[in-house]
């Protein structure tokens, strides 16, 4: 889903980001809650506490996805798979992983981690329950712990079918990845069990809408089959691009006629004579042979015109860092990742403090186009995540 990520929290040391369509499905599961299902289990409330009971289910749902996600986590780590951040989205959230999986048994125990997770939150919430009824009252916050507890068992249940990219998808996806050594053909093969899957749930959506009349169901199922199908497919993509640029080297796509520019330059002199003659919108700086920056149109045009005479290139480039420098002998696939990671339509390639060239990101996405249509099946025989 494309849309905008707000940071929330850190949380085990991770950090909690939430994408724009997490916040919509809160609104609507609290809405949906507060208004048809906790009115049909528990009468003659207020609509006040109806209200009150939607907003503790939408912190309990957050809470039981975020310990979902944790728990893939901790166990990526446990295996050097290096888990940066849990992304909250429609339908739940995910674990987003630095670099490639190390191996089929991590990627295992990786999968089902998340399901016993929430299987024991749900038998928690309904132990909490059970203990509250019996010793306080049956009241709405026992409707809401019964609640929360039976949702953790059908997430534990769901994200057990061997669908990728379901977590049981995951699953099944190692144990293929094990059986044939190679990650992109079981990906393939996974994905098409998780496409089944997907049109089953489509074909449920109809059925809810034309059958059962039911549209809320039919949204929500229809939603879900097209999530399901979107993502194994996207990770289909994903995975025959590391293939193929796995085992290529930077230098291979990499430019040596960048131009570049002096951080004693002025930010006048630096659209007058360069980014209004060469058409460039990234510039490297570079200071007596070392490179030492990069300064950019968009962060130029950033700036009130007025400064443009006394301001000089220094203080307004950006410093050098991992998201912008990338080594001779990298993959073209990290290249991409950080490209795509870090929103750069280009990397500087260097070693040893000094500019050897360039790498864009319309570069690498021309080479895919190409070589994906010449020979669909070169991912699986070629890529270092063949093990």
């Amino acid at each position: 889903m494309a849309f905008r990520r707000v940071t929330l929290f850190r949380f085990f040391g991770y950090k909690i980001r939430a994408d724009a369509s997490w916040f919509f499905i809160a609104v609507l599961i609290s809405w949906t809650m507060s208004s048809k299902i906790y009115p049909q289990a528990l009468h003659g409330q207020s609509p006040h506490v109806y209200q009150w009971m939607g907003v503790l289910t939408v912190a309990g749902i957050l809470f039981s996805i975020i310990m979902h996600e944790v728990a893939h986590a901790v166990i990526a780590g446990y295996y050097q798979m290096r888990i940066t951040s849990i992304t909250l989205f429609i339908f739940g959230g995910v674990a987003e992983m630095e670099g490639e999986l190390s191996h089929p048994k991590g990627e295992f125990m990786m999968a089902i981690a998340g399901p016993v997770m929430s299987a024991l939150l749900g038998l928690f919430f309904w132990a909490a329950a059970n203990l509250y009824v019996q010793y306080i009252a049956a009241d709405g916050l026992s409707v809401v712990l019964k609640t929360l507890g039976t949702l953790n068992l059908e997430i534990a249940v769901f994200n057990l079918v061997p669908a990728f990219p379901l977590d049981g998808g995951r699953a099944l996806r190692a144990i293929i990845w094990h059986t044939k050594n190679n990650l992109v053909t079981a990906t393939r093969i996974a994905s098409a069990g998780g496409a089944v899957f997907a049109y089953l749930l489509l074909g449920y959506s109809c059925y809810n809408f034309v059958v059962l009349n039911d549209t809320v169901a039919g949204i929500w199922w229809g939603i879900l089959g097209f999530l399901v199908h979107a993502s194994g497919t996207s990770a289909v993509q994903q995975m025959e691009t590391r293939a193929l640029l796995g085992v290529e080297p930077v230098t291979r796509f990499m430019h040596n006629n960048a131009v570049t520019v002096s951080p004693d330059l002025s930010v006048s002199d630096l659209v007058e004579n360069y980014i209004n003659r060469h058409y460039q919108r990234v510039f490297p700086v570079v200071d007596n042979g070392l490179l030492v920056g990069v300064v950019s149109l968009s962060s130029v045009l950033s700036l009130d015109r007025g400064k443009w005479n006394w301001l000089h290139v220094a203080s307004v480039m950006e410093p050098l860092s991992p998201t912008i420098v990338i080594a001779p002998e990298a993959s073209a696939a990290d290249a991409l990742e950080t490209m795509q990671r870090h929103g750069r339509e280009m990397l500087l390639v260097a070693e040893k403090g000094r500019l050897s060239g360039v790498i864009t990101f319309r570069d690498i996405a021309s080479f895919l186009t190409i070589s994906i249509k010449i020979d669909h099946d070169r991912p699986v025989k070629r890529g270092r995540i063949a093990h």
